[in-house]
């Protein structure tokens, strides 16, 4: 169990001091690159410029990027996740975006916003989490949270006592400063 803490409290701070660095953009790859912080066709922010473009009308499959006044594309399904220069990061799955709101924690969570708004369009949100940088991207549920940790008990009987529907499941927790579904994911290993 000792062993648990230790690499999970490992993992914690190099993730977290990996992804502290601000001030570039980039590609990522694969999985293996964005936990390695690792970007392609990188930049400095403060002192380059160059576009990322995902969202191209008739090209909904295909990752634009303006680099050094050369204009790249590839398939998105090539393509891991993007870092932008505001310091967000889109992962790219099922030829889909996925807007990341915690990457140095375990349980990664993305909030995806659809809809207009406007003309009685009505703006749905909805969340999702992949279990690590490598897993597939599932929607936030407690059925699909515990499905990802089958052998952890602990974490299920947590998340029951915690959470009373799959609406909460996003809430994020001040005071330990990470969402509350990885610190109680932490707390199971205790």
């Amino acid at each position: 169990m000792k062993t648990k803490n230790i690499i999970y409290v490992c993992l914690m701070l190099i993730t977290t001091s990996a992804f502290s660095q601000e001030d570039s953009s980039g590609i990522y790859f694969t999985s293996a690159d964005f936990e390695n912080i690792k970007l392609s066709y990188a930049i400095n922010c403060k002192t380059q410029k160059h576009k990322i473009s995902a969202d191209l009308i008739f090209r909904d499959k295909i990752v634009s990027v303006k680099h050094n006044d050369t204009v790249y594309t590839f398939s998105k399904d090539s393509v891991y996740a993007a870092r932008y220069c505001d310091n967000s990061i889109v992962r790219f799955f099922n030829n889909q975006q996925f807007p990341l709101l915690n990457p140095a924690e375990t349980i990664l969570i993305y909030k995806v916003v659809s809809g207009s708004g406007h003309k009685g369009s009505p703006i749905v949100t909805k969340y999702y989490f992949s279990n690590g940088a490598k897993d597939s991207i599932r929607e936030l549920t407690l059925h699909n949270l515990k499905n990802s940790f089958p052998e952890n008990h602990k974490f299920h009987n947590l998340l029951d006592m915690q959470f009373k529907s799959d609406n909460e499941l996003a809430e994020y927790d001040s005071f330990h400063k990470c969402y509350k579904v990885n610190q109680i994911l932490k707390t199971s290993f205790e």
